[in-house]
């Protein structure tokens, strides 16, 4: 064989290969506190860490830090873990780096998410996440959380246990499903207790793995903030009417 016909060959494999590597990029890693806009429905705003407003769809990547405002609109996050959080409408999230500072994955300072969160399995850390009056902890369940205007956290749990901390001097309650708690400023966490109607609050916060399920009815329309119309997703067989705003 010629060498001119073995350099063509060699050429040619070149040319499969880089073709091959185009039509397969490699994943990006997320970095650890990251989340990324996995269904935004209504008006919201987001800003960028140091304080830039921030043009977002579907598919977006918010870095730590990155701050959430919704006003009629909710918007839900899937984290870098795999978890889900649900913002809901009237609330004030800022994401975190779980390796940093206090160690939280999210501050919620006002309104509500709702939250299903990956188990963690030997020595992996747990998902923490603070407001201005409690610190949640949990290694995998799904639960809620709101902070109202005088805020006041509350806490209700739907599968696992959640730890509930304040910033008293007494230790933190144990929350398991069915029951909820409550935390002001300065104080201990309140006594368990459970909750009223569990079935029906159970499945009006609940978060459908691969869904993006974002607190409306599937026929509404998915936008972007700001914009006055968007195209109605596809109605899917699980779409149902229990995850209205409040």
């Amino acid at each position: 064989m010629s060498a001119k016909r073995l350099s063509s060959i060699a050429l040619m494999v070149v040319f499969v290969f880089v073709a091959a590597i185009g039509q397969n990029p490699a994943p990006t890693a997320l970095t650890v506190g990251s989340a990324t806009i996995a269904e935004l429905k209504g008006d919201a705003t987001f800003h960028s860490p140091q304080g830039d407003a921030l043009t977002v769809q579907r598919g977006t990547v918010l870095a730590p830090e990155s701050k959430i405002d919704t006003t009629k609109g909710s918007v839900l996050l899937d984290l870098e873990d795999g978890s889900q959080v649900l913002v809901k409408p009237n609330s004030h999230v800022v994401l975190k780096a779980p390796s940093q500072d206090k160690g939280y994955w999210l501050e919620l300072l006002l309104g509500k998410i709702n939250a299903k969160i990956q188990k963690r399995l030997g020595n992996s850390p747990s998902f923490r996440m603070g407001t201005p009056t409690a610190v949640i902890t949990v290694r995998g369940t799904r639960f809620s959380v709101e902070v109202n205007n005088k805020q006041k956290t509350s806490v209700e749990v739907f599968e696992g246990t959640v730890e509930v901390g304040g910033f008293g001097s007494g230790p933190p309650v144990m929350l398991r499903p069915g029951f909820s708690t409550g935390v002001e400023h300065n104080r201990n966490p309140e006594p368990p207790r459970g909750m009223d109607n569990r079935d029906e609050r159970d499945e009006e916060n609940r978060i459908k793995p691969g869904l993006g399920n974002v607190g409306g009815r599937g026929e509404e329309d998915l936008q972007k903030p700001g914009s006055q119309s968007g195209t109605p997703p596809q109605k899917r067989p699980d779409d149902n009417e229990h995850d209205r705003e409040e």
